[in-house]
Protein backbone atom coordinates (compact mmCIF):
# COMPACT_ATOMS: atom_id res chain seq x y z
CA UNK A 1 0.00 0.00 0.00
CA UNK A 2 1.35 3.49 -1.05
CA UNK A 3 -0.54 5.41 1.92
CA UNK A 4 0.41 8.50 2.45
CA UNK A 5 1.57 8.72 -1.12
CA UNK A 6 2.27 11.90 -3.43
CA UNK A 7 2.53 12.41 -7.17
CA UNK A 8 3.64 15.45 -9.03
CA UNK A 9 0.42 17.39 -11.33
CA UNK A 10 1.32 17.78 -15.03
CA UNK A 11 0.59 21.17 -16.19
CA UNK A 12 1.44 23.90 -18.22
CA UNK A 13 3.54 25.67 -18.07
CA UNK A 14 5.63 24.01 -15.06
CA UNK A 15 4.90 25.19 -11.09
CA UNK A 16 5.38 23.51 -7.60
CA UNK A 17 2.12 21.16 -8.40
CA UNK A 18 1.68 17.68 -6.29
CA UNK A 19 -1.36 15.61 -5.43
CA UNK A 20 -1.47 13.86 -1.97
CA UNK A 21 -3.38 10.97 -0.31
CA UNK A 22 -2.73 11.23 3.17
CA UNK A 23 -4.58 8.67 4.61
CA UNK A 24 -7.33 6.45 4.62
CA UNK A 25 -9.73 6.15 8.14
CA UNK A 26 -11.87 3.10 7.95
CA UNK A 27 -14.03 2.83 11.29
CA UNK A 28 -13.37 -0.92 11.60
CA UNK A 29 -9.82 -0.45 12.81
CA UNK A 30 -6.53 -2.28 11.57
CA UNK A 31 -5.82 -4.08 9.50
CA UNK A 32 -6.25 -0.88 7.58
CA UNK A 33 -5.77 -2.95 4.31
CA UNK A 34 -9.49 -4.43 4.83
CA UNK A 35 -12.01 -2.26 4.47
CA UNK A 36 -16.23 -2.99 5.60
CA UNK A 37 -17.96 -1.18 2.86
CA UNK A 38 -20.95 -1.47 5.50
CA UNK A 39 -19.12 0.82 7.66
CA UNK A 40 -18.06 3.04 5.17
CA UNK A 41 -14.50 4.74 5.09
CA UNK A 42 -12.46 8.58 4.55
CA UNK A 43 -9.66 9.26 2.07
CA UNK A 44 -8.27 12.32 2.98
CA UNK A 45 -5.29 14.29 0.53
CA UNK A 46 -4.24 17.60 -0.74
CA UNK A 47 -3.30 19.48 -4.01
CA UNK A 48 -1.13 21.86 -3.79
CA UNK A 49 -1.02 23.94 -7.19
CA UNK A 50 0.62 27.43 -8.54
CA UNK A 51 -0.72 30.30 -7.44
CA UNK A 52 -1.63 31.32 -10.95
CA UNK A 53 -4.62 28.64 -11.85
CA UNK A 54 -8.12 29.25 -11.00
CA UNK A 55 -10.99 27.47 -11.54
CA UNK A 56 -12.55 23.95 -10.33
CA UNK A 57 -11.05 20.74 -9.32
CA UNK A 58 -12.31 17.01 -8.71
CA UNK A 59 -10.57 14.80 -6.92
CA UNK A 60 -12.11 10.76 -7.66
CA UNK A 61 -11.17 7.20 -6.52
CA UNK A 62 -11.28 4.32 -8.92
CA UNK A 63 -11.72 0.67 -7.67
CA UNK A 64 -11.28 -2.31 -9.72
CA UNK A 65 -11.96 -5.67 -8.29
CA UNK A 66 -9.36 -8.20 -8.83
CA UNK A 67 -10.73 -10.74 -10.25
CA UNK A 68 -15.09 -9.89 -10.58
CA UNK A 69 -16.99 -7.72 -12.20
CA UNK A 70 -16.43 -4.05 -10.47
CA UNK A 71 -13.87 -1.30 -12.89
CA UNK A 72 -15.59 2.07 -12.38
CA UNK A 73 -15.62 5.08 -10.50
CA UNK A 74 -16.87 5.12 -7.17
CA UNK A 75 -18.56 8.14 -5.68
CA UNK A 76 -18.85 10.85 -4.55
CA UNK A 77 -15.61 12.59 -5.69
CA UNK A 78 -14.65 15.75 -3.86
CA UNK A 79 -15.00 19.17 -5.24
CA UNK A 80 -12.75 21.84 -4.95
CA UNK A 81 -12.87 25.80 -5.91
CA UNK A 82 -8.59 26.49 -6.55
CA UNK A 83 -8.47 30.47 -5.80
CA UNK A 84 -5.57 31.50 -4.03
CA UNK A 85 -6.02 33.76 -1.13
CA UNK A 86 -6.77 37.55 -2.52
CA UNK A 87 -4.69 39.52 -2.99
CA UNK A 88 -2.04 36.73 -4.03
CA UNK A 89 0.61 37.11 -1.61
CA UNK A 90 3.63 35.53 -4.11
CA UNK A 91 1.93 35.06 -7.44
CA UNK A 92 4.79 33.02 -8.09
CA UNK A 93 4.14 30.44 -5.04
CA UNK A 94 1.27 27.98 -4.59
CA UNK A 95 -1.67 27.04 -2.32
CA UNK A 96 -2.35 23.71 -0.81
CA UNK A 97 -5.73 22.58 -1.16
CA UNK A 98 -7.32 19.69 1.60
CA UNK A 99 -9.88 17.39 -0.02
CA UNK A 100 -12.09 14.94 1.95
CA UNK A 101 -14.25 11.67 0.43
CA UNK A 102 -16.19 10.00 2.55
CA UNK A 103 -17.77 6.75 1.63
CA UNK A 104 -21.10 6.29 3.57
CA UNK A 105 -21.79 2.96 4.61
CA UNK A 106 -25.58 3.05 3.89
CA UNK A 107 -24.83 4.42 0.19
CA UNK A 108 -23.99 1.24 -1.61
CA UNK A 109 -21.28 3.14 -2.95
CA UNK A 110 -19.72 -0.79 -4.02
CA UNK A 111 -21.60 -3.52 -5.09
CA UNK A 112 -21.50 -6.58 -3.62
CA UNK A 113 -18.09 -7.92 -3.79
CA UNK A 114 -18.30 -11.08 -6.02
CA UNK A 115 -17.73 -14.64 -4.03
CA UNK A 116 -15.24 -14.96 -6.36
CA UNK A 117 -12.42 -11.68 -5.25
CA UNK A 118 -13.02 -9.38 -2.70
CA UNK A 119 -9.67 -8.05 -3.45
CA UNK A 120 -9.76 -4.35 -5.36
CA UNK A 121 -7.23 -2.12 -6.46
CA UNK A 122 -7.88 1.84 -5.70
CA UNK A 123 -6.61 4.62 -7.09
CA UNK A 124 -7.20 8.50 -6.50
CA UNK A 125 -7.15 10.85 -9.85
CA UNK A 126 -7.05 14.77 -9.69
CA UNK A 127 -8.13 16.45 -12.38
CA UNK A 128 -8.28 20.64 -13.11
CA UNK A 129 -11.26 21.91 -14.63
CA UNK A 130 -11.44 20.63 -18.07
CA UNK A 131 -9.17 17.00 -18.88
CA UNK A 132 -8.44 19.02 -22.06
CA UNK A 133 -6.09 21.19 -20.17
CA UNK A 134 -4.10 18.13 -19.39
CA UNK A 135 -3.60 18.89 -15.80
CA UNK A 136 -3.87 16.13 -13.51
CA UNK A 137 -2.65 13.40 -11.47
CA UNK A 138 -2.98 10.15 -9.75
CA UNK A 139 -1.90 8.19 -6.73
CA UNK A 140 -2.20 4.43 -6.67
CA UNK A 141 -3.76 3.31 -3.18
CA UNK A 142 -2.70 -0.08 -3.15
CA UNK A 143 -4.62 -3.26 -2.78
CA UNK A 144 -7.52 -4.08 -0.72
CA UNK A 145 -9.70 -6.74 1.19
CA UNK A 146 -13.22 -4.63 0.74
CA UNK A 147 -16.20 -7.06 1.99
Amino acid sequence: MTIPGTTAVQLSPPGAASFSVNAITDPNGTPTEVLDVDLGFVITGTVTLPNFLNGTATVCVYADELGGPFDDRIAPCAQLTIQPARPIPDPSGSTTYPWTVTYDGNSGVLPDPSTTSQLYRLAAVFVFGDPALDIGSFVELGLFLIN
